[in-house]
């Protein structure tokens, strides 16, 4: 008489499982963004007053948003935790992409750079 053990679960399934919630939970997110711009970028970028220079006025981008750009970055760290959600991503054109991972364009404030709703550029000459 041979007791039989039922084999273990396919470490394989668990992992496809995983990756197919985090894909969904991506495209979620992905369309909050892109009916919170309305199709257009989301970077509003501080250039200096007129005719006071040294007055900032914040202008938002007019192209149309084609990216999804994540505000909490590096490597390994897009689309796990709070990377993941609405909050923490701009829709924005592809120009303006260019310029954030170029680092063209830079967050004014530390403290507010990942939070979409607050988060303001400056551009770097």
């Amino acid at each position: 008489m041979s007791l039989a053990q039922p084999k273990p679960r396919p470490k394989l399934l668990d992992t496809r499982e995983a990756n197919a919630q985090i894909a969904a939970t991506d495209r979620a997110e992905r369309q909050k963004c892109k009916q919170r711009s309305d199709g257009q970028c989301e970077v509003v970028e501080r250039i200096p007053g007129w005719p006071n220079p040294n007055a900032w006025i914040p202008r938002r981008c007019r192209r149309r948003s084609s990216q999804n750009h994540h505000l909490i970055g590096g490597s390994g760290r897009r689309n796990t935790g709070r990377s993941i959600l609405a909050e923490h991503r701009l829709d924005v054109c592809d120009a303006c992409h260019q310029a954030i991972t170029n680092h063209v364009l830079v967050p004014i404030d530390g403290t507010q750079k990942d939070d979409a709703a607050t988060v303001r550029y400056e551009r770097r000459r």
